[in-house]
């Protein structure tokens, strides 16, 4: 696993041994999942994720990225838009497929609110073939 961004500007500003290497270990812990909502129990993720607020924000916001950009192209809204080409709802349909797929990537990440929960859900009752969809295309988040 590289270092990441945040990382190797705290290796230049802070060469101390045991710190870097707790953010590598909170850098590991959020690659497997734990943020937001998702957050581990571990003792020693719990008192990382404390004592270094700043660095956690910043890797959880790293791996967002990454993942909103490994995952940018989806095969199901790709064949939508070439079934029927001329139809007039086409954008906007396009466009909530879009913001479906991103709500389920952030809830598989931590991310989460009310609000997206209900975006969500009504979304999965509106789009239940694209929900399906989805959740075989994410299956490996």
């Amino acid at each position: 696993m590289t270092d990441s961004p945040y990382l190797k500007k705290e290796i230049k500003n802070h060469p101390e041994p045991e710190y870097l290497n707790d953010l590598r270990i909170l850098r590991r812990f959020i690659q497997s999942g734990s943020f937001g909502y998702r957050a581990s129990k571990n003792v020693v993720f719990l008192r990382l994720k404390n004592r270094y607020p700043e660095a956690y924000t910043a890797i959880g916001e790293e791996r967002k990225q990454e993942v909103l950009e490994k995952y940018q192209d989806s095969p199901y809204i790709d064949c939508q838009i070439r079934t029927y080409p001329n139809n007039p709802d086409k954008p906007d349909y396009l466009k909530s497929l879009k913001r479906l797929r991103h709500v389920m990537i952030l809830f598989k990440l931590g991310y989460g609110s009310r609000e997206m929960n209900m975006l969500r859900v009504n979304s999965r009752r509106q789009y239940p073939e694209a929900f399906e969809a989805f959740e075989e295309e994410l299956g490996d988040l």
